[in-house]
């Protein structure tokens, strides 16, 4: 029985559904212990946070030892005892300009059609279709931003139990 267009895209975007929720599950994982000192070691020349008992530091973790790490912050190298070190988080990458530009550029090229559509005609039509197009390119911006920033959380590599 052959199916209908209806059903193969109803069948389509219900296995497009099933396999992003797959994915959203599997991120949300635990990957590793946060309470290993030594798990520490894979996060070498990345950003983190550190939490002490005197505060945060916030560098590029420099070197994971035994009894201490070093984040470089501010130009020079800081040494945390491991005592001290309450929990470390790392900055993921969140890609913010990337998803600005495309957004930008997407807004823009959405304003300029949106603009030869309705304004192709008026007069001064070249200034509204700039002026739609600048608008688009704005609004895509801010849209990009936002999203560059949904669901990114820094994550937790070590936590003192």
């Amino acid at each position: 029985m052959k199916m209908g267009r209806s059903e193969t895209f109803r069948s389509m975007r219900g296995l497009l559904f099933t396999t992003l929720f797959t994915f959203m599950v599997a991120a949300q994982l635990p990957a590793q212990s946060s309470s290993d000192f030594s798990s520490l070691l894979k996060h070498i020349n990345k950003q983190v946070t550190v939490e002490t008992q005197d505060g945060q530091v916030t560098g590029q973790l420099l070197r994971v030892e035994e009894n201490r790490l070093v984040v470089y912050e501010a130009g020079t190298p800081k040494p945390i005892a491991r005592e001290s070190v309450r929990k470390v988080t790392r900055h993921k990458s969140r890609h913010t300009a990337a998803w600005v530009g495309g957004m930008a550029a997407a807004g823009l090229g959405t304003g300029f059609l949106v603009g030869m559509r309705s304004f192709d005609d008026a007069t001064n039509a070249n200034s509204k279709i700039g002026a739609a197009a600048g608008a688009g390119a704005g609004a895509g911006a801010a849209a990009g931003y936002a999203l560059s920033r949904i669901g990114k959380r820094d994550e937790v590599v070590y936590r003192l139990e």
